[in-house]
């Protein structure tokens, strides 16, 4: 037997389900021979060291790709070998012979979709099971009325290690309170009504000295850029940009709060927001928003506040908590760090997946 991962979405493009993508191949290729078909070309320089681990570069237009990617398959595909699809799309480039199917279910995708609807449900219903983001996800697939089709949730968060003692350490004292941001810069992240509610509680010293840490890129960029100096927060708020994995690290551990309260914005949502659990790894507690797959990663009053950031009361009033409540901080970091331990951890949920392609 062995793995063969259908994508589009696959590194060195940089993004969530690409991260997802590498990291489930490379999970799966210390157990079997794993053969990835990728929709972009892979240099040699980005082969990955696993010699069980194969890449099939598909160099044709992106009009014939789909068709192309199916003759490949076909070549290598045998009568026991497991096929797990990134999205429903990925499903068309499988050939009609082969019966056991995994697919990944985000969430977004299924959103708005009434042009659409016959084609996700015909590659849906080819599914041998549905690996859903979140309960959200699995909401939204309802409306398919998929037939004969296994549903699953399971957290898309095979990427995340658990960090060494050395580096979960609590960490120095600091008179200011280290907000944090890691994002693609957008509106559906919430950070201009947090800007908003930042600078009145400010301005009215309602409380403790703060620095709020940005980082990230995307189209509200210039706009978040804007707000910080007409909001008289350049003191207290710091665009950094984009910034490497390393010191994604650094950032994280050394903050005390981890502030994305994502809301819906058109047909743009949380799946279920992968970065909540990267701070949970640390023991770093999150304000998240309540729609889309986010209840899932973070736990209202429990792991961080989940509040509907277009209720300036209620985003004042959780801002207030969260940031002068220093021992509800550390109480709500040491659960979050518990339930990533116990079902968000790497190891813990490709075993999951695992068990599920096995059966």
């Amino acid at each position: 037997m062995k793995y063969i991962i259908v994508t589009q979405t696959y590194p060195p493009r940089i993004g969530g389900m690409q991260n997802v993508m590498a990291a489930i191949s490379e999970r799966l290729a210390s157990l079997e021979d794993t053969h990835v078909f990728p929709d972009h070309f892979l240099s040699k320089k980005n082969n990955f060291s696993n010699s069980q681990l194969q890449i099939h570069n598909n160099f044709s237009p992106k009009l014939f790709r789909p068709f192309i990617k199916k003759y490949l398959i076909d070549k290598v595909y045998k009568d026991n070998d497991v096929v797990i699809c990134d999205s429903w799309k990925s499903i068309n480039a499988v050939p009609s012979k082969i019966k056991k199917i995994f697919v990944l279910a985000h969430g977004q995708e299924f959103l708005s979709t009434n042009k659409k609807f016959g084609s996700i449900k015909k590659s849906l219903d080819r599914a041998s099971c549905i690996i859903c983001s979140s309960n959200y996800t699995e909401n939204l697939i309802t409306e398919f009325k998929v037939t004969d089709t296994k549903k699953i949730v399971i957290p898309p968060t095979y990427s995340i290690e658990v960090p060494p003692k050395s580096r979960t350490k609590f960490k120095k004292k600091s008179k200011l309170v280290s907000l944090l941001t890691i994002s693609r810069l957008e509106e559906r992240k919430g950070i201009i009504p947090v800007l908003k509610s930042l600078s009145e509680l400010n301005k009215n010293k309602f409380l403790k000295p703060f620095l709020w840490n940005i980082c990230g890129e995307g189209p509200q960029t210039n706009e978040i850029r804007k707000c910080i100096k007409s909001f008289g927060l350049s003191e207290q708020v710091k665009l950094i940009g984009k910034i490497p994995g390393h010191a994604k690290v650094d950032f994280i551990q050394n903050c005390d709060l981890f502030v994305m309260p994502s809301y819906k914005v058109k047909n743009s949502i949380e799946g279920f927001g992968i970065s909540y659990i990267e701070a949970a790894a640390y023991g770093i507690p999150s304000i998240a928003g309540v729609e889309g797959g986010v209840l899932d990663a973070v736990t209202n009053l429990k792991t961080g506040w989940c509040i509907d950031p277009l209720s300036l009361k209620e985003l004042t009033d959780t801002l207030k908590d969260a940031i002068n409540n220093e021992k509800k901080r550390e109480e709500y970091g040491l659960q979050a760090q518990k339930d990533f331990m116990d079902y968000f951890s790497g190891e813990k949920v490709f075993r999951k997946l695992v068990d599920t392609i096995t059966i």
